[in-house]
């Protein structure tokens, strides 16, 4: 073996797996940027509400118009 395939063997292709791995891993988020908040940057995304029940949130509370009673008893 010469010194030149030597360390194409040595040092190429351990070199070659390396950046396979890292492509493979960091690639995607290195093509394109990530669409996230940055402190710093201003706000320009849409409010939105994160609640675990979303019907919550089209009910309309009036106001004086509970049935409701509360209290110890547990009749609410």
């Amino acid at each position: 073996m010469t010194v030149i395939e030597t360390l194409l063997v040595f040092v190429g292709i351990p070199l070659l797996v390396v950046l396979l791995l890292v492509s493979a891993i960091w690639g995607k988020s290195l093509a394109q940027a990530p669409n996230r908040y940055r402190p710093g940057k201003a706000w320009t995304y849409a409010p939105r509400w994160f609640t675990a029940h979303p019907d919550a949130l089209l009910h309309t509370a009036t106001i004086g118009s509970t049935t409701a009673v509360g209290g110890a008893s547990g009749e609410w």
